[in-house]
């Protein structure tokens, strides 16, 4: 069986980039993050840390288990609306990592996103 816990994230691989949505309306925060779980890991995915204070926290978590022997590298993604701010935290099973954010301006958002989804 296996366990639920936060994974282990690369920082060096880790995105986040802020939409700007328009005047007064949060806009979104769409976080990259990519890391190498224990064998045999499954079930990926970001979590807003509801009791953080001062800014935005995410975990990166998963289910593990059986345990076995090396690494698979991972990806996940994941969208949370809020107030921008400069830097994020990302928290994996190797700790808490500091997060620039990129901006994308509302009038640039539809580029951005078809040239993602391309």
């Amino acid at each position: 069986m296996g366990f639920y816990s936060k994974e282990p994230v690369d920082p060096a691989k880790t995105t986040a980039t802020y939409l700007w949505t328009g005047l007064r309306t949060p806009g979104i925060f769409i976080i990259n993050v990519e890391g190498d779980a224990p064998n045999y890991s499954y079930g990926f995915s970001l979590v807003r840390d509801p009791h953080f204070v001062g800014g935005l926290k995410i975990d990166a978590m998963g289910w593990t288990g059986p345990l076995g022997k090396g690494t698979t590298p991972y990806k996940v993604n994941g969208s949370f609306p809020g107030e921008y701010k400069s830097k994020i935290v990302i928290s994996g099973s190797n700790g808490d990592f500091p997060i620039d954010v990129k901006e994308v301006p509302h009038d640039q958002v539809d580029d951005y996103i078809k040239s993602k989804a391309g």
